[in-house]
């Protein structure tokens, strides 16, 4: 027969999967009324895994390199950000998804949760998602960009709260220029929340070295009926 179960885009948010799924014997199913959505993983799921495309500033000259692979199940971002020489200040790279694949409604949640860790103590990651620009915004901004101080060594997970992400940032230095808490206009949006659309990761602003490995993308603290919407019949 066939029993409606919720889809492996989401996740116990307060109890770890593995431990769930021994629990109750559920393979890659998930737990109704979880509190995470899945959005990107390396590992070839369905519905998780995009393809990522890296980027070096090309913009005045740039010389920053980096490159971003798959590798057992995560996605290796290395590369280094030096100075463009005609502003003299450092320059960007970014990993960014390039397969229009669209991702889960995560209009009911409250944090981006990047699991990961980083070789170094690079100060320049920032996560961005979406397309957007803001009015009167930078030319070359699109999306909403946060800043964040990934975990060094050992595996982690940092949880970028939405309203951290603005979509009124410098393109210069990847810095917000106008927040989200100072104003609501350049919050994420309703029609981004639906559908990201695309996501980021990027060494900006701060010159270095920089070598990161991401697990997952989810977000969290999501309301129960956005986590267990994508539902489908399961045949057992």
């Amino acid at each position: 027969k066939s029993l409606s179960l919720p889809s492996p885009l989401c996740s116990s948010h307060t109890v770890p999967m593995a431990s769930m799924r021994r629990i109750l014997g559920l393979g890659s199913l998930c737990v109704a009324g979880a509190s995470e959505i899945m959005l990107a993983t390396f590992d070839g799921a369905r519905g998780t895994t995009h393809r990522w495309t890296e980027m070096n500033d090309p913009v005045m000259g740039g010389r920053s390199t980096g490159s971003f692979s798959v590798k057992e199940g995560l996605g290796i971002f290395d590369g280094e950000v030096v100075d463009v020489p005609f502003l003299h200040a450092p320059g960007f790279i970014q990993a960014r998804t390039t397969d229009r694949a669209p991702f889960p409604d995560i209009s009911g949640c409250k944090a981006i949760d990047l699991t990961l860790r980083a070789t170094g103590s690079f100060a320049g990651y920032r996560f961005s998602f979406g397309t957007a620009h803001a009015p009167g915004g930078k030319v070359h901004a699109f999306g909403y960009k946060a800043h964040f101080v990934a975990p060094e060594g050992e595996f982690g997970t940092v949880s970028i709260p939405i309203t951290d992400f603005t979509d009124y940032w410098d393109d210069a230095t990847g810095d917000p220029v106008v927040t989200c808490k100072a104003q609501e206009k350049y919050c994420p949006d309703a029609a981004t929340l639906r559908n990201l659309g695309t996501m980021a990761v990027w060494g900006e602003g701060v010159g270095g070295r920089l070598h990161l490995e991401l697990k997952s993308i989810a977000a969290s603290g999501c309301d129960a009926v956005d986590a267990s919407s994508a539902s489908a019949p399961i045949t057992i």
